[in-house]
């Protein structure tokens, strides 16, 4: 499985972001779960390594990406591929991800 994330560079530039440091941030959430980069082009991608835990890593990743402002406000793209190659379009569900007010 992989998750793949694309980025708008105006985007990135207006809201004052570098793209370096996006990345580098995302990558460290990634890497830091065991998880492999497995492009840092266009293309940020990466996938698991075959361990027990790497699907609740990689979604526990994915979830914090999407309840952050700084993402939704920059990615153009942000998908998951499971290992039959099924993509899940996961920025399409960012509103999913939002706490709701319990008032």
């Amino acid at each position: 499985m992989r998750v793949e994330m694309t980025f708008n560079n105006a985007a990135i530039a207006d809201h004052g972001y570098r793209r370096g440091d996006i990345y580098y941030t995302i990558k460290k959430a990634f890497t830091g779960k065991g998880l492999v980069c497995i492009s840092e082009d266009e293309l940020l991608a990466f996938e698991d390594t075959g361990h027990e835990n790497d699907y609740a890593y990689m979604w526990n990743v994915i979830k914090s990406l999407m309840i952050s402002d700084w993402f939704l406000s920059c990615a153009s793209s942000c998908e998951f591929i499971d290992d039959d190659d099924t993509a899940e379009d996961v920025l399409s569900q960012a509103h999913l991800f939002k706490r709701r007010s319990t008032v």
